[in-house]
């Protein structure tokens, strides 16, 4: 346990806090603290583990607040369904930092469509793309579907991955043409409804998920596969970020 005010790891102890928790007080400067006080769950009722697990189920299996309850108090956790709101809203953007590094390297193989949403209160197109292993590359909004968007999607995807793609699959739009000729000119470009099952499929996920993610940002929704998949193989307790373990 380290101090948060001078980062010693000096302690004697010093009581209980109303919870019962033991406090200790730090040798150097004299703040007292529990060994929960560093974690990203401090001022929580409930322990660590079950607030992270908690969060993983909703994030990787999209399960109604309901279920995560009951499957709680199956365990002998009894919540309510508010706070499990209440910790999806704050610990989604930790969740994804954590996850982040996790992901593949993108690869060069891509599938790219865009789909019709609503977001916000508005209609936007969201082009987006997968690569061969399922992974979101990256995701554009834009309110008109012609070349300049197809070209400004395929310029930020490029520009964020640092990845050009060897083969891309579209759809027969004829916005895709140019706008691989202006961007990827060297990219293999292969159409046809065969192959754009995958990313269709891809955008089943994404419109779910807009109507069970309601309140999260929009880009968060957008990306929402991607961070399930990253949490599909990692245990709870590595997903917190650094220096925020359980206790």
């Amino acid at each position: 346990m380290q101090c948060q005010q001078c980062e010693e790891n000096q302690f004697t102890k010093a009581g209980h806090d109303r919870v019962g928790r033991q406090l200790y007080c730090c040798s150097a400067c004299g703040r007292r603290q529990t060994p929960r006080s560093a974690s990203a769950f401090r001022g929580y009722r409930f322990p660590d583990d079950v607030i992270a697990l908690a969060v993983r189920w909703y994030l990787r299996f999209r399960l109604p607040y309901a279920d995560i309850v009951e499957l709680l108090a199956e365990r002998g956790v009894h919540v309510d369904p508010s706070s499990v709101f209440d910790w999806v809203q704050r610990f989604t953007p930790l969740y994804k930092d954590a996850a982040r590094p996790h992901r593949h390297r993108v690869g060069t193989c891509w599938a790219v469509d865009e789909t019709y949403i609503r977001l916000a209160g508005h209609w936007v197109y969201a082009y987006r793309a997968i690569d061969e292993h399922g992974q979101v590359i990256d995701v554009y909004l834009s309110e008109t579907r012609d070349t300049a968007a197809a070209t400004a999607f395929f310029e930020q995807a490029i520009a964020r991955t640092d990845v050009r793609p060897q083969r891309v699959t579209t759809d027969k739009a004829a916005a895709y043409p140019p706008a691989l000729r202006a961007v990827v000119p060297e990219a293999e470009h292969n159409t046809g409804k065969a192959e754009q099952q995958a990313i269709e499929r891809d955008h089943q996920h994404l419109k779910r998920a807009h109507a069970e993610y309601a309140g999260v940002p929009a880009t968060w929704v957008c990306a929402g596969r991607v961070q399930r998949a990253r949490l599909r193989a990692q245990p709870a307790g590595r997903l917190l970020p650094s220096g925020r373990t359980n206790r």
